[in-house]
């Protein structure tokens, strides 16, 4: 026993240890994935009233657009796990996808939305896919090339 402890790096447990954390969060994203979509068809009861159609429509919608938002995350989380390093341009399509969910959500509960609201939201979205784009054009890959 003395002698496997001896021989044991910090730099290999470190790693195990890693590698099973990495694991187990895996199977809990799948799970919550799981109960996402579970909860997001669920909602489709919402619709059996017809004189509530409109209102149910409304959340199966957000419903909807939310476990997207939450799905992207997700998946740049397993790209990270991959990779080791975040992808800029992994989180920039979690952000635009979030925006465009937030402009969705207002547009589809028809709050009074002003056009500096309107103007802000394509701002913060051409801003985003500007990042997206030159994070994808000027990856840390294509700077060894140089």
């Amino acid at each position: 026993m003395l002698y496997f402890i001896k021989n044991i790096s910090i730099e290999n447990l470190f790693n195990t240890s890693l590698k099973v954390i990495i694991n187990t969060l895996i199977i809990f994203i799948i799970i919550v994935l799981i109960l996402g979509l579970a909860k997001t068809v669920y909602s489709i009861k919402g619709l059996i009233p017809i004189e509530h159609f409109a209102d149910g429509f409304n959340h199966i919608i957000t419903d909807i657009l939310s476990f997207l938002v939450i799905l992207e995350l997700f998946r740049s989380f397993i790209e990270y796990f991959k990779s080791k390093r975040f992808r800029l341009h992994s989180m920039m399509d979690s952000f635009i996808i979030f925006v465009v969910r937030e402009l969705l959500v207002i547009l589809y509960t028809h709050e009074k939305v002003e056009w500096q609201n309107i103007v802000g939201f394509a701002i913060l979205v051409l801003s985003l896919g500007i990042v997206r784009t030159l994070a994808v054009i000027y990856t840390p890959e294509s700077q060894k090339t140089k």
